[in-house]
């Protein structure tokens, strides 16, 4: 029968959950000792004090907003007497949790990667209507209100949009919803007067509640063939929608999802 090796022992524990978990197999046998020794990054959420059980990491990873220490990103400054962690050099800082994009900017200088960032109210006020390439979802009425938008390019990058993000964008007449993605949160285009088309991707699986309410521009829509549910109101008010078909994808419709004059029509 084959054995695992350390090196062997040291890729399965990668999926451990917890540092219980990774004291105990060190336990198991002589050969597993000192494996998370050999780790240069740690695998799993660490606190000020679990993490002396890795003594070699050079890549930190947050994981959640909890586990820095007290410090925010401040890692090198010292706060707490008890907060050794934050005295350690760390070659590069990977944040998994969610952050909005003036926090990135304020650690721009530093070595820190930011995987999940929002582009929130706040930071369209502060930095313009540009979303930058680095953001992953569009906060909750981000653009909401914003009369002056006409038109607006979407990373490619944006996997998501929170509620209401461009609702009450009544000159927005256009626009083109990224591949990527795959959540558009309640009303987001609500009371959008204005708007004329709009391109949603096929790996789209719902279109929320409230979603195109309102907008009294619209005159063809093509909900793709993953779409398997449409909400309530979510087309209504959209009067100059003559005629929409439904995928057979679709399982469910909400109530006065298409205003009255819309002819629907189910595909085979």
């Amino acid at each position: 029968m084959c054995r695992l090796s350390g090196y062997h022992i040291m890729i399965v524990s990668k999926y451990l959950k917890t540092i219980i978990d990774f004291i105990k197999l060190e336990l198991v046998c002589k050969k597993f000792g000192g494996n998370m020794e050999k780790f240069y990054f740690n695998p799993i959420p660490l606190n000020s004090k679990t993490i002396r059980y890795f003594p070699n990491i050079e890549t930190l990873h947050f994981y959640n907003d909890d586990e820095n220490f007290g410090n925010g990103f401040m890692i090198n400054t010292k706060e707490n007497e008890d907060s050794e962690v934050v005295l350690r050099e760390f070659y590069r800082i990977i944040v998994w949790f969610n952050v909005d994009f003036e926090t990135i900017n304020r650690n721009k200088s530093r070595n820190i990667e930011f995987k999940n960032v929002t582009y929130t109210q706040n930071d369209r006020k502060k930095f313009g209507n540009n979303i930058p390439q680095t953001v992953i979802s569009i906060g909750n009425d981000c653009f909401s209100g914003c009369s002056s938008l006409s038109s607006i390019t979407i990373p490619l990058s944006v996997t998501s949009f929170g509620d209401r993000c461009f609702s009450g964008c009544i000159n927005l007449n256009s626009i083109t919803v990224p591949f990527g993605v795959t959540s558009i949160g309640n009303g987001c285009f609500y009371g959008c007067s204005n708007l004329i088309s709009v391109n949603i991707p096929s790996n789209l699986t719902s279109i929320n509640n409230f979603c195109f309410d309102g907008c009294s521009s619209l005159s063809s829509i093509t909900i793709p063939l993953n779409v398997t549910s449409i909400g309530y109101m979510c087309f209504y008010k959209c009067n100059s929608l003559s005629s929409v078909i439904i995928p057979s994808s679709v399982k469910y419709i909400g109530e006065d999802s298409f205003p009255s004059n819309t002819v629907v029509y189910r595909s085979k």
